[in-house]
This record gives structure tokens, C-alpha cells and sequence, in this order.
């Protein structure tokens, strides 16, 4: 007997690895997501009866047949609200709001409800080292897996990067590290879940249409440190204030993880607190020591110094070698969507950077190709301010191409800064609907020694299943 059933016999509650608790026989999930057809599937492989959930209909959701077949129970939202079933649990996919209103049904009938990422945390006794922030989380987790790579270290790369949690229940040897990049979604929910090594990056606006707020944003992220303690480590960005500001209530903490601030420039400070790992003269420091020419890197730009340093903490954190991080940053590629060089054409560069879903994203995809750009924006607003988008345009966009549902506001915003004085050099956006029409639009009025960006600062769900379809 493995797993949930070993557990329920042992009559203890969920932790780290130990399966479900006791009394837990039947689960509903909310969402028929990857992460919430992965939690279907892992749940029911132990032999619990799962109900699974979704506002589509079944001949929409791909793979659900197969599920159907191992025993899962599909039902609608819409049937939801008249045949409830009987459940002791329910476990939520990351696109599945709290102010869904079955999520707000499971609450009112006490229901226990849990994040996919929470589930894993309970089935898996392997080591978690959680990425998250606003940018740049996808590069730095693929980097430290990377890292456990090059020291010899199994390891698995999942969460946000693209593999559900929950889908290497059952596969996973015990002694695997999990790196996970988790977003603020993930993180509603979870109530036991306890990263070995938790990486904050930045806090910038973004997903205000769900959180509601910068604070409520940051409380959702700040709930990745809430459960270390010592033999935990937590790695910040000493440059971001919010972030800066959490990792110093951490230090503060009785019984707290270790804290380890990064920062590029060795001068950052923080009420006293200062770099742990840093740029300086050239070289990558890492806790305190050289560890590598920053030249030696090949993914480029400022951002990417600063997702190298947190990477690399948080490995030597988890016990990699110095030698091993380093020769890990040497040959670590990139990641792709991610101001990724697709081709170049009649000498015009074409740039996928499909993750850049909210403006600052798009800002530090400006900030690397600063000069003679086609930029592509638009597709699903998230509640976001685009005039900085169109101030940057006024420094060295030749065009921008308009897609999507966020059009009329993101014209709008350009339409404002190009009244503001000194702005006159704002590009006036072409609108395209379509990403094919943008590209081909931006394609025909490029030239050699120009580039093609498509940092689009907005969600790709009105035209696209994710922003690895639209890349």
C-alpha cells in the first residue's frame, strides 16, 4: 500500500510526500486546465474517485476522453450548481479565480480547497525549489535546473514552465529535485506547502484583474516564504523595495530560513541590508567570492545578470558545488518564448519574446533591442497601464502593430503620451487583429539591420490557448 491509501491507513494528516489526509475519499477539481487534468489524473491513479470540472464541454477539453477511461467523472460548471457532489476536497487549477463562484460554493459548504501545486507538495516527498516573481521566473528556473544538471543532480523542471506538478506523481524518484516555477495563481492556496529553496525576482504590476490590488499581488507571492525555517533557504531581489522589504521581515523571523539578497550593482542597500551575490568589475560574485566572468554567460542583458545571481544562489543553497554553478551559467542557452532570435530575413531579425505578457516584460524586451524596432503589442488587457510602453517606443521604434482585444486601450494609451510634451516621436500604431497580419505588416516595412519584436505586454487567451501557442 503506497501513496494516499498507505496514509488514510496510517490515519495522519497531509504533509510533505505523505499523501491526502484520512478522511479524504472523493475530490472535485475546478478546471480542466493541464495542471488541473495532471491533478485529475494523479489523484485518481491512487485510487480516489475524482470528479472533474470545467465551464467547457466535454468534446472541448483535449485528452479528457482518456481520463474518462481511468474512471475520472466529468461534469460542467453549469451542472455544478444544481448536482454538487459529494466531496471532501477540492483542488484548484491555477486559472480558476477565488471569486469563481464554485470555489466560493466549496468554501460555504466547508470544503477544504487546495492549488494543484499544494496536491503535488502533499503526494511528493522530493525537495521543492520554488521560483516566482513577476518577470523573468521561466529563464531563472530553467537556468537552475540547469544547474543541478551540470553537478550530476537529478532534477525535474515544472510548474509554470510548462509540466504540471502533478503529472510525475507515481514517476518521480524520491532523491529528484523539483525546481518549480510557481505563479502568484499557484500560490492562492496552499496551506502546507514548503520550499527547500524559495526565489523571489521582482514585483512589478501585473494580474491586477484578479488580485485586485499590488497588495494583494504580493501577498499571494509572499505566501512561498510563509512556512521555511532553518535548513531552508530564501533568495531575494535586494534592488526591488517589495521584495527587499519581505526578505528583511524574513531575516527578522524567529526560526526563519537563510536569506540571501542579490543584487547587479554591489552599492544596493536596503535599510542596512546589503548583496549577498552581485556584479562587479566584470565578474559575477557569488556570496561573497568571484565565480565567473559575466561575459561568460550567453543569454544576454541586465535582467538576465540578475535571474544568473538568483539561480545560482539558490543552487548553492541546495548544496551544488561553486565549479558545478559555475560551468552550469557557462553553458545555459535560454529558454524559448523568452527573447528567443527566431530567424533572420532579407537582414531583418525576427524576436519571439511571447512571455513578455505584461508591461514591464515588454519594457525590458525594449531595453535589449533598443534601436530600429517593429513592435508587436496587444491581445488580452490585464488590467495594465501601457503609456510606458509608449514612451519607450518614442527612443528608437520604427512601428508598432496592434493585435487583439487590448487594441483600443493600448492605442488609446499611445494616443495620450503622444500629446505629452516631447513625445511627438510616439509611433502612431498600425492595427492588425491578427499576429499573422502584424507580422507580415511589420515584415514589409522593416529593413535590413532592423528587428521584428513580439513582446506583446498582454495575455494570449483571446486568440491563443498560451503564449507558447502564440510564439
Amino acid at each position: 500500500m503506497t501513496g494516499a491509501a498507505a496514509h488514510r491507513a496510517g490515519g495522519g494528516a497531509a504533509g510533505h510526500g505523505t499523501g491526502l489526509p484520512a478522511d479524504v475519499s472523493r475530490i472535485l477539481v475546478l478546471g480542466a486546465s493541464r495542471s488541473g487534468s495532471a491533478a485529475a489524473a494523479g489523484v485518481r491513479a491512487l485510487g480516489l474517485d475524482v470528479v472533474l470540472s470545467d465551464r467547457k464541454e466535454a468534446s472541448a477539453i483535449p485528452g479528457l476522453e482518456q481520463l474518462i477511461a481511468t474512471g475520472v467523472e466529468f461534469r460542467t460548471e453549469e451542472r455544478l450548481a444544481s448536482d454538487w457532489p459529494d466531496v471532501q476536497l477540492v483542488i484548484k487549477s491555477p486559472g480558476v479565480p477565488n471569486q469563481a463562484w464554485m470555489v466560493g460554493a466549496a468554501r460555504d459548504r466547508g470544503l477544504p480547497v487546495w492549488s494543484e501545486i499544494e496536491l503535488a507538495y502533499a503526494l511528493l516527498p522530493n525537495p521543492f525549489d520554488a521560483v516566482t516573481g513577476t518577470n523573468g521566473k521561466t529563464t531563472t528556473t530553467a537556468l537552475l535546473g540547469h544547474l543541478f544538471e551540470s553537478a550530476g543532480r537529478p532534477v525535474r523542471v515544472l510548474g509554470n514552465i510548462g509540466t504540471a506538478v502533478t503529472s510525475v506523481v507515481g514517476s518521480a524518484a524520491p532523491d529528484e529535485e523539483l525546481v518549480v516555477e510557481v505563479s502568484s495563481f499557484q500560490l492562492e492556496d496552499v496551506h502546507s506547502f514548503r520550499p527547500a529553496a524559495g526565489v523571489f525576482l521582482n514585483l512589478t504590476p501585473d494580474h491586477l484583474d484578479r488580485h485586485g490590488s499590488m497588495e494583494g499581488y504580493l501577498a499571494c507571492k509572499a505566501t512561498l516564504f510563509a512556512r521555511q525555517g532553518p535548513g531552508d533557504v530564501a533568495v531575494l531581489n535586494l534592488a526591488d523595495p517589495a521584495v527587499a522589504a519581505l526578505g528583511r521581515g524574513l531575516r527578522e523571523k524567529p526560526q526563519g530560513p537563510r536569506v540571501s539578497f542579490f543584487a547587479v550593482s554591489p552599492d544596493t542597500e536596503w535599510h542596512g541590508a546589503r548583496p549577498d551575490s552581485w556584479v562587479e568589475a566584470g565578474w559575477l560574485v557569488l556570496e561573497h567570492e568571484r565565480l565567473l566572468p559575466a561575459d561568460g554567460l550567453r543569454i544576454p542583458g541586465r535582467h538576465n545578470l540578475e535571474n544568473a545571481l538568483a539561480a545560482a544562489a539558490a543552487a548553492l543553497g541546495r548544496g551544488v558545488p561553486r565549479a558545478a554553478v559555475a560551468e552550469g551559467l557557462r553553458t545555459f542557452r535560454g529558454v524559448p518564448h523568452r527573447l528567443e532570435p527566431v530567424d533572420t530575413v532579407a537582414g531583418v531579425l525576427y524576436v519571439n519574446d511571447s512571455k513578455a505578457t505584461n508591461v514591464d516584460a515588454t519594457l525590458t524586451a525594449l531595453r535589449a533591442y533598443p534601436e530600429g524596432t517593429h513592435l508587436i503589442l496587444g491581445g488580452r488587457d490585464k488590467a495594465s497601464d501601457y503609456r510606458p510602453v509608449a514612451r519607450a517606443c518614442a527612443r528608437g521604434c520604427r512601428g508598432v502593430y496592434l493585435i487583439g482585444e487590448a487594441t483600443p486601450l493600448v492605442a488609446d494609451a499611445f494616443a495620450q503620451v503622444r500629446g505629452e510634451e516631447g513625445m511627438a516621436s510616439v509611433p502612431q500604431p498600425m492595427e492588425c487583429d491578427d499576429l499573422e497580419t502584424a507580422v507580415r505588416t511589420a515584415a514589409s516595412r522593416a529593413r535590413s539591420g532592423e528587428t521584428v519584436l513580439l513582446a506583446p505586454a498582454c495575455a494570449s487567451f483571446d486568440q491563443y490557448s498560451g503564449f507558447e501557442e502564440r510564439g
